[in-house]
């Protein structure tokens, strides 16, 4: 955003960025501390949409932001089937659970995801859409957690709470306070 307006956020946004990437750091690099090549990946997949949530904003906010949803993902499902062909051996899933998981996370991440990220991005700002997603990571942790019985260590409990702590610094707007008189 800050290249489109030539302006920067706000100093509560600029924080609770800071923040929340210091809990995402946490959050990922577990012990080691080193960047490995998937977390240069996550990084790059990071800014690249960011370039997308930005771009989404604009878009959405002047054309009709269902059928934006919508080509954005036929574009996605078409490049993905064609990448997918080009660099993995073609293979059926096997059993009734993998189609159940390839169904439901082609229709509730993707198809409601893009074309519901299109729509909400009407009603805010791309920099709170960032800090939405951010909890992606916390969410995903849970999941892993109920589903697959996986623990986290105390860096990721801290990291976690760091990145939601950032969300209320970047969100928190104080209620002014009101001041009653003595009758």
């Amino acid at each position: 955003m800050v290249v489109i307006k030539r302006k920067l956020p706000v100093r509560k946004v600029m924080l609770g960025t800071l923040i929340t990437f210091t809990g995402l750091t946490l959050l990922s690099l577990k012990d080691s501390f080193t960047f490995e090549i998937g977390i240069i990946y996550c990084l790059l997949t990071a800014f690249l949409y960011a370039i997308h949530i930005v771009a989404n904003n604009y878009f959405a906010r002047t054309v009709d932001a269902l059928q934006l949803g919508i080509f954005q993902l036929g574009f996605t499902g078409i490049l993905g089937l064609i990448a997918s062909l080009l660099f993995e051996p073609f293979s059926w899933p096997i059993g009734a659970v993998s189609w159940a998981a390839i169904v439901s996370l082609a229709i509730i991440c993707s198809a409601f995801g893009f074309v519901v990220q299109s729509i909400a991005q009407n009603y805010t700002t791309p920099e709170n859409t960032g800090f939405i997603f951010s909890l992606e990571p916390i969410t995903a942790a849970i999941f892993a957690f109920l589903f697959l019985g996986e623990k986290m260590v105390m860096q990721e409990y801290i990291g976690a709470t760091i990145i939601l702590i950032g969300i209320f610094v970047a969100n928190h707007t104080p209620k002014k306070r009101i001041e009653y008189g003595m009758n």
